[in-house]
């Protein structure tokens, strides 16, 4: 896909994205005794980890050859890229407030990665 024919500029925010996806049957996942459960969900896991590579390998990939057909790439200035972030901060819990589970996952998210800095 030439994207950079029909549009030479993009501007990269910077905002990460919250999920990788790893997805099963929750049928047939429910139809698994406890110990296979566990396993998928360590595989899962493992899975998601091992992905985040790749995925990065991929943005790189693609910024480079954007770059390569003549596409340009744009940053915000600092100032302009806090107060953006600062604006986007509540918008998952604001979302995800008027539906449990989406509240309850967004959690696990936000919880996951303040451990993680």
């Amino acid at each position: 896909m030439q994207f950079q024919d029909a549009a030479k500029y993009v501007t990269e925010t910077n905002q990460p994205a919250i999920f990788i996806i790893v997805e099963v049957n929750l049928k047939w996942y429910e139809s698994l005794p406890k110990d296979l459960q566990q396993i998928v969900d360590q595989a899962a896991a493992r899975e998601t980890v091992a992905i985040n590579q790749g995925a990065a390998d991929f943005v790189d990939k693609m910024r480079k050859t954007w770059v390569e057909r003549g596409g340009e790439i744009i940053s915000l200035p600092p100032d302009e890229q806090s107060a953006m972030m600062k604006m986007l901060a509540g918008v998952g819990a604001d979302v995800s407030k008027s539906k449990p589970q989406l509240s309850v996952a967004y959690k696990v998210v936000v919880d996951a990665a303040a451990r993680a800095q």
